[in-house]
């Protein structure tokens, strides 16, 4: 809108309230050519403040305060038994119910006059919800924050909504002041010509796409128009990744992850500026929805690597699909998304199974929605039926509203904070990628359940949870890492011994002795032992704040090196300033997308079996080295070095860590091993 239009809405606004002698909630809209249209007007019905009976108390001793705060969207007092929204939709509705909801969803409009009051966690007074209430006269307290995490499923309690306030148990004089809901004139002439015209809009008769009516042709009214075009809308860009759309310009996504994503902007979703001759990364994404299913993507839990066991089973499933290849090499296809700065829409391949992501992210609750489609799968039925299954458990603990048919997924989920959405939506971009070929991995509903619990534990690797999780707290993907007692203190090894042949190790003493410094130089250009062990501790993701480590190599034929990882975005992208005591210096590195490029180094003395303390200070892009107190080196990144933290080593060295702390904010804490 510009700057007239909003003026024009705010003189009218005011002009309608004091005609109406009342805040009003007014509908409007603007025209091609920029005119105003007012199209409705009504009372807003927002709470005045009315002072409560003088007779009423505020304190009751046997019955105390379960909850205290929120705005009142509805004045007034109730007393019921809570229902919570979020449980099974299909238990029966109590008669005294007082509903407690996360949001408030206009989908709860529907059970007005069915019940006590309403409670919930986010809402705006102003919302749709909140004016349903106050016509019915329900009391309703919301944007309350911990509603549905303070009470429980059918407890009872005494609502007061003007005072912000529910009571323990049913008080009896609260009970005597409460008035019961308004009573709508059903039989108004009114009412009888707005049935007569609902009846043409409203009933839904589409409600099968199988069935042979879902056709323009089975349309009789207009909910069933809209039912139907939104059906075809959604199939359309379901398929867009596989059918591809001619003649529309979109750039490729550079990534390390196995997903060919074609992005196509609508304006505000990549960085300005940039040009054909640009490689587009993770770096260039300014969508909102998109950035935050993107870090659940590129979460350092998550490995893209990994493979399952094929039995015969499986086998014939592949060859049907005509796979001559492992599972870990399943085709995919190209993908596409479109994107603006608060909306995606993702239409996604993940070898046989299809995902279709659409959200929209901004700072207002009651626009903010995500909703998404899976299905496919290379499986068995019942092992594509033990997937759907997992994922619908998860998102339906995530608050998700889920609906499953045959091997389709739907979930949806809507009027949370714009914080809220994105922690979802990096919830969703984990679950996603943590959950490829699980309908050929999981064997039975208890392996589900033990799914459902690692993940909300946040371990991800379900592809190889046969190996032991050997270091709780730390992502390990790689490595011989083992917890030691070394005179009453734990510490973390990583043993890279078994790493290589006696032949390459033999090989390595000898070049190392006749070439010295020149031979690891070699075998870095040629990327020889490119193999680096790390161990990423869980719940470190931190911006500013100082790390550090207590460090010992004691052995290695190819390297005796260990080192401080920071900026962990995923395992192939991250800082680590390390030192090596066969090459006798300290070196800062960063991985970009698995490539190693050093960007520091600084010649000193490295003695293996001695213990040496390594820091680093992370403030935006800037990075800080320290040895033992000493500043050796300091670097400013292209990117800022937020992510989390974690410990490395590289090829067969044999390497001792103690004491990973985190300082951040004034707080100081040391990771467990």
């Amino acid at each position: 809108l510009d700057d007239d239009t909003v003026l024009a809405l705010s003189r009218y606004g005011l002009r309608l309230e004091e005609y109406c002698q009342a805040p009003q909630d007014v509908e409007w809209a603007v025209d091609r050519q920029g005119k105003l249209y007012f199209l409705q007007s009504r009372p807003l019905g927002l709470v005045q403040g009315k002072p409560e009976p003088e007779a009423l108390p505020r304190d009751f001793p046997d019955h105390p305060v379960l909850l205290s705060g929120g705005q009142v969207a509805s004045p007034g007092i109730a007393v019921g038994r809570i229902h919570l929204a979020a449980g099974d939709q299909s238990r029966p509705l109590p008669e005294d119910a007082i509903l407690v909801a996360r949001t408030a969803s206009p989908d709860h409009a529907r059970l007005m006059g069915k019940i006590k009051g309403i409670i919930t966690d986010i809402g705006s007074v102003t919302s749709h919800l909140a004016s349903v209430a106050r016509e019915f006269g329900v009391p309703a307290l919301f944007d309350t924050g911990q509603a549905t995490t303070r009470l429980s499923e059918g407890e009872p309690i005494s609502l007061v909504a003007d005072r912000g306030a529910v009571y323990q148990g049913i008080i009896p004089e609260l009970a005597a002041a409460a008035k019961p809901m308004k009573r709508h004139l059903f039989d108004s002439p009114l009412r009888r010509r707005m049935r007569a015209f609902l009846d043409k809009v409203a009933p839904l008769n589409l409600t099968d796409p199988q069935t042979p009516s879902f056709a323009p042709s089975g349309c009789q009214t207009v909910h069933d128009v809209i039912r139907f075009a939104h059906e075809k809308v959604v199939k359309e860009m379901f398929g867009l990744s596989e059918e591809g759309v001619e003649g529309v310009v979109s750039v490729k996504l550079t990534t390390d992850i196995p997903l060919v994503l074609h992005l196509i902007d609508l304006g505000g979703g990549l960085r300005p500026g940039l040009t054909t001759c640009d490689e587009v990364t993770r770096d260039h994404l300014e969508s909102l929805p998109m950035r935050a299913l993107w870090k659940g993507f590129c979460h350092p839990g998550i490995t893209w690597t990994g493979s399952v066991a094929v039995d015969a089973g499986n086998f014939m499933q592949l060859m049907a699909r005509g796979v001559m290849t492992g599972p870990e090499n399943l085709p995919g296809g190209d993908s596409y998304a479109i994107l603006s700065r608060e909306y995606v829409n993702l239409s996604a391949k993940f070898g046989y199974h299809f995902a279709n992501l659409d959200a929209f992210l901004s700072d207002i609750p009651d626009e903010n929605h995500i909703s998404l489609q899976f299905a496919g799968g290379a499986g068995t039925y019942y092992g594509k039926s033990l997937r759907l299954n997992f994922l619908g458990n998860v998102l339906f603990m995530l608050n998700f509203k889920i609906k499953v048919t045959g091997d389709l997924l739907e979930a949806s989920l809507t009027g949370l904070d714009r914080r809220s959405m994105e922690s979802a939506l990096d919830q969703v971009g984990r679950l996603l990628a943590c959950s490829r070929l699980l309908d050929m991995a999981i064997a039975n509903e208890a392996e589900m359940t033990r799914m459902i619990e690692a993940f909300f534990a946040g371990d991800y690797d379900f592809l190889n949870q046969s190996q032991e999780i050997r270091i709780p707290g730390f992502y390990t993907h790689t490595g011989n890492w083992k917890r030691v007692k070394e005179e009453g203190r734990v510490l973390l090894l990583q043993d890279g011994s078994e790493y290589g042949s006696s032949i390459t190790a033999g090989m390595a003493n000898f070049m190392g002795k006749m070439m010295g410094a020149r031979y690891q130089e070699l075998l870095d250009n040629i990327e020889a032992y490119f193999h680096f062990p790390l161990a990423i501790a869980k719940d470190s993701e931190v911006a500013d704040a100082a790390i550090k480590a207590q460090v010992k190599p004691v052995a290695g034929s190819i390297d005796q090196a260990g080192g401080l990882a920071c900026g962990i975005r995923n395992i192939n992208n991250y800082f680590v300033l390390r030192i090596n005591a066969l090459e006798g210096n300290v070196m800062l590195f960063e991985y970009v997308n698995n490539k190693r490029l050093t960007r520091a180094t600084v010649q000193h003395e490295i003695k293996k079996d001695q213990w040496y303390l390594i820091a680093v200070e992370i403030k935006g892009n800037t990075l800080k080295g320290y040895l033992d107190g000493a500043l050796l080196l300091e670097y400013t990144a292209e990117r800022p070095l937020t992510g989390f933290v974690g410990l490395w080593t590289k090829a067969d060295s044999v390497t001792y860590f103690d004491k990973l702390t985190i300082e951040e904010r004034g707080k100081k804490r040391v990771i467990a091993f």
